[in-house]
């Protein structure tokens, strides 16, 4: 009876790769999953990619940490309506974002110009931002803030750099922040998009 029910070779293999699947449950299912990842992400979930054309005024930005950032006014209404009537307005500069001369990775520089301030010194962050087809732009770096004189130029600018995961096409803003030291000035993040062969998530 034993050895009816056993058989040999192929048929008894197959008996025991069937009592074995029974046992231990659905096999397949780790495989499916498995299989849905693409590039570490599941399918249909939010990659990076190309931005529309027409900058979406609807997008959300995302800190290093996921949490939603304010981009509109930094310093808050009421500094914005200081700065109107009794402060100035600075010219923030910047670069679009591309690729690094050193290395395969994303770049971006601050600088500033005095546009309608008097003084002559301040403090300059640049972040760079990478966009997601779930219409959110990442952080993804910035710069340390530094002390500045006006002008721009190798060394009168800040950095930003992340290194690239590949070089596929991917959007990116580069956003810059300028404090007038001792001086009140608008608040506004002013920023440059590019599309470039860097791709980081």
């Amino acid at each position: 009876m034993r050895k009816d029910f056993m058989g040999t070779g192929k048929y008894r293999l197959t008996v025991i790769v069937a009592f074995a699947a029974l046992m231990i449950g659905d096999v397949s299912a780790p495989a499916t999953a498995a299989s849905a990842r693409v590039g570490g992400e599941l399918a249909g979930a939010a990659v990076p990619g190309i931005a529309p054309s027409d900058p979406d005024e609807s997008a959300v930005y995302l800190d290093a940490d996921g949490r939603v950032m304010d981009m509109g006014r930094a310093k808050g209404l009421g500094a914005t309506r200081e700065a109107a009537a009794f402060g100035c307005t600075p010219v923030s500069g910047r670069d679009n974002p591309h690729r690094s001369s050193t290395g395969v990775a994303v770049s971006g520089h601050g600088w500033w110009n005095k546009g309608s301030c008097h003084n002559d010194r301040a403090r300059v962050y640049n972040c760079l931002y990478e966009w997601y087809t779930d219409n959110t732009w990442r952080q993804k770096a910035c710069s340390k803030p530094k002390v500045l004189k006006p002008g721009g130029g190798k060394s009168n600018r800040t950095v930003a750099r992340h290194d690239c995961r590949d070089t596929q096409r991917t959007s990116w803003r580069n956003h810059v922040d300028v404090d007038v030291i001792d001086e009140i000035d608008t608040p506004e993040r002013p920023m440059n998009q590019a599309d470039v062969d860097c791709r980081v998530y």
